[in-house]
C-alpha cells in the first residue's frame, strides 16, 4: 500500500475525519487530502508525530501494509486476556461459592456446623491464590507490551457487543429470581429448622455466585477489545504514570478495608451469636466486596475527571 493508502486506512480506523486530523497535527485539511491522495508528502517531524499517534512505525507507514499489522496478534494478547478473564472469574465467584458449598454441606450433607467455616476459609485461600497469580501475570504482561496494535476486525468486536447485554442482563434476572424466591420460602424454612435454612441461603448463594462470575468475565472479555484504552493506560508520561499510582493505592486500600470488615462482620457474629459455622456474619458479609468494587471504581472516574 502507498502511504497515502495506510494514512486513510489508520484515520478511517481511528474514526477521525481529515479535519481532526489536520487539527491534532495543525496543518489544513487540505494538506491531509493531498496526503491520502499521493499527491504530497509531509515533512518527517508530521511522519513521526503520524507514527506515534497511530501506533507504527516509519517504515511500515511509509512502504508497508500497515493492515496486515491489524490483524495479527504478535504479542499473544487475545490468548492472555482469555485467560486472565477467566482466572479472576473464577477467583471472585469462588469466594461466594466457598460460602454457599459451606452451607451446602451443613444443610444438604448434614454436616458440623465448623464445616462451614473450614470451607469458606478454604475457598478464599483457593481464590485469593489464583487472583495473585493472575495479578503478578497481568502485571508481567503489561510491562512487556504497553503499546499495542488494534488487530481486532470490526465483526469480532460486533460478534462479542451483540452478546453482552445477555451476559450481563441473564444474570441480573438470576438476582432478582433469587431474591424473590428467598423471600417466598424464608418463612417455611424457618419454620423447618436451621438445616432448612442452609439448603435454601445456599441455593440462592450459589445462584449470585454464577451471577456475579459471569459478569465479571462479561465485563473483562468487553475490556480486552478495548485497544485504545489499553495504549492510554500504559502511557508512559509523568502525569499519566503518577495518576495510576494514585489510583492503584486507592483501590488497594479499599479492597483491604474491605477484606477486614468482611473479617470482623463474619468472626464478630460468631462471637455474638455463639454460632460458629452458620453465623449471619459470614452469610452477608460478602456483600461488603461488590460495594468496594463500585467504590473503587468511582473514585477512580473522579480521579481521571479531576485530571482532566
Amino acid at each position: 500500500m502507498s502511504f497515502g493508502a495506510n494514512l486513510q486506512f489508520l484515520r478511517d480506523r481511528a474514526g477521525m475525519t481529515q479535519e481532526g486530523l489536520a487539527e491534532a497535527l495543525q496543518v489544513s485539511r487540505q494538506s491531509v487530502s493531498k496526503w491520502e491522495s499521493d499527491t504530497s508528502f509531509p515533512e518527517m517531524e508530521k511522519l513521526l508525530v503520524l507514527c506515534e499517534l497511530f501506533h507504527t512505525d516509519l517504515d511500515t507507514l511509509l512502504r508497508g501494509d500497515v493492515r496486515e499489522h491489524y490483524h495479527t496478534d504478535a504479542a499473544g494478547y487475545d490468548r492472555f486476556m482469555n485467560w486472565f478473564s477467566n482466572a479472576v472469574a473464577l477467583g471472585v465467584g469462588l469466594i461466594i461459592l466457598s460460602v454457599s458449598g459451606g452451607l451446602a454441606l451443613y444443610g444438604f450433607a448434614g454436616f458440623p456446623e465448623n464445616w462451614v467455616a473450614a470451607v469458606l476459609i478454604s475457598g478464599i485461600a483457593v481464590a485469593v491464590a489464583i487472583l495473585v497469580i493472575a495479578g503478578m501475570r497481568y502485571d508481567r504482561f503489561e510491562k512487556a507490551h504497553p503499546v499495542l496494535r488494534d488487530f481486532y476486525a470490526d465483526e469480532q468486536r460486533e460478534r462479542f457487543l451483540n452478546r453482552y447485554p445477555f451476559l450481563v442482563a441473564l444474570p441480573i434476572v438470576g438476582f432478582f429470581l433469587g431474591v424473590v424466591w428467598l423471600i417466598l420460602l424464608g418463612d417455611s424454612a424457618e419454620r423447618m429448622g436451621e438445616r432448612a435454612e442452609a439448603k435454601l441461603v445456599a441455593v440462592f448463594l450459589l445462584i449470585v455466585a454464577l451471577g456475579v462470575t459471569v459478569l465479571v468475565w462479561a465485563g473483562l472479555r468487553r475490556g480486552k477489545y478495548n485497544i485504545e484504552g489499553w495504549n492510554k493506560e500504559h502511557d508512559s508520561s509523568p502525569e499519566a504514570m503518577a495518576l495510576r499510582k494514585k489510583e492503584n493505592w486507592i483501590c488497594g486500600a479499599i479492597m483491604i478495608a474491605a477484606t477486614v470488615i468482611y473479617m470482623i462482620v463474619g468472626f464478630g457474629s460468631m462471637a455474638v451469636s455463639g454460632e460458629y459455622g452458620d453465623s449471619w456474619g459470614w452469610r452477608w458479609g460478602w456483600i461488603v466486596y461488590p460495594i468496594a468494587g463500585m467504590v473503587c471504581a468511582l473514585a477512580s472516574h473522579l480521579l481521571k475527571k479531576g485530571e482532566e
